[in-house]
């Protein structure tokens, strides 16, 4: 029997936190300037930017947190308060019980997913993140990197931001000014260099991560289930599904959504185990007529019970019925992970 093997995002199905925005949080008005920059990098993957990968937000604030004078430990201080999702810690148990091999991929940094990891139960070596170890938090910046720093929070918040970014009515402002300055002002300044050192998990990254786990246990992608909800799962999520594997999206975005086999939307992971354990008796097709088939589906939006998870199909699923979905997705990601989070990319 071939290995059971099943990669999850952290942030979304595991827990409801976006780290780097409580980081953030830190720094006076930092939650205002992490939604700009998160919008900015949303533009940036969609642009097809090359050497960008969705989720070097990561990278996009570290300018700001040197600036405010954040340490490690402000990262795991920060990791401390997060939660779990509602049903994670039994569903990896139980998933461990019956012998599956369980990974996270996540963006976050490694202070973050490590404590999550730990709490989960997962072994540190099962866990991909962005790790800070080339970051230098003590490097002081000199005057006119500092001054830039102050003038372009001071310009973010009285000019790019407000509520809604999503809505795209800011874009044709935050895209040109943060293109001038990451990509000009900033360059000539020595925390150019530092950013350059760190990669983030996140994008292509997650991909290739992914097919690092498939190469470790032997199998194919065909073989893999992997979980995730939003940009920076979509080509992991992509890879997995067009290989022929599941690919689960657990309360998804506009971004991930197309790329799934199959979604819940859901405020408990646990009801993701019914189509794992449909993949394991029957493959694609068993996960299918379980959505599509089984009698206890049999309800026009698709549902188990009022308690319990929307389950879709998302195979071949047209537009119009893809909003829908979607309209349901957005709905749960603002239960389970708040308002302000749940818009975030």
């Amino acid at each position: 029997m071939k290995k059971k093997v099943a990669a999850f995002d952290l942030e979304g199905p595991l827990s409801p936190m976006d780290h780097a925005m409580e980081v953030m949080r830190i720094v006076p008005e930092g939650e205002k300037v992490f939604a700009v920059l998160s919008r900015y990098d949303d533009l940036l993957t969609l642009e097809g930017r090359v050497g960008y990968e969705p989720g070097d937000t990561l990278v996009l604030i570290l300018p700001f947190l040197l600036f405010h004078r954040i340490k490690p430990e402000d990262l795991i201080e920060a990791s401390k308060k997060a939660g779990l999702i509602k049903g994670s810690k039994e569903l990896v148990s139980e998933l461990k019980k019956d012998g599956w091999y369980i990974y996270i991929i996540s963006t976050s940094y490694c202070q973050h997913a490590q404590s999550i990891g730990e709490r989960l139960d997962i072994e540190k070596e099962n866990i991909y993140c962005t790790d800070l170890k080339k970051m230098d938090f003590n490097k002081r910046l000199d005057k006119e990197t500092s001054s830039l720093l102050k003038e372009t929070e001071n310009y973010i918040l009285s000019n790019l931001y407000s509520d809604g970014l999503d809505s795209g009515g800011k874009d044709l402002s935050i895209k040109p000014y943060l293109d001038r300055f990451f990509w000009h002002e900033l360059k000539s300044t020595a925390i150019s260099s530092l950013m350059d050192e760190i990669k983030v998990m996140g994008g292509t990254r997650k991909k290739e991560a992914l097919k690092e786990i498939a190469e470790i246990n032997g199998v194919s992608l065909s073989k893999i289930v992997a979980v995730g909800d939003s940009i920076t799962d979509f080509p992991m999520l992509k890879a997995v599904n067009e290989a022929g594997g599941l690919a689960i999206v657990f309360n998804g975005n506009e971004f991930s959504l197309p790329y799934g086999t199959a979604s819940v939307a859901s405020t408990d992971l646990r009801d993701i185990r019914l189509l794992m354990d449909r993949w394991v008796e029957n493959g694609r097709e068993g996960v299918k007529q379980a959505i599509l088939l089984d009698s206890r589906l049999q309800t026009p939006d698709s549902r188990l019970s009022k308690e319990q998870g929307y389950y879709h199909w998302l195979e071949g699923v047209g537009k119009e019925e893809m909003n829908e979905i979607l309209k349901l997705h957005k709905e749960f990601r603002k239960k389970v992970r708040g308002e302000i989070t749940a818009r975030l990319g």
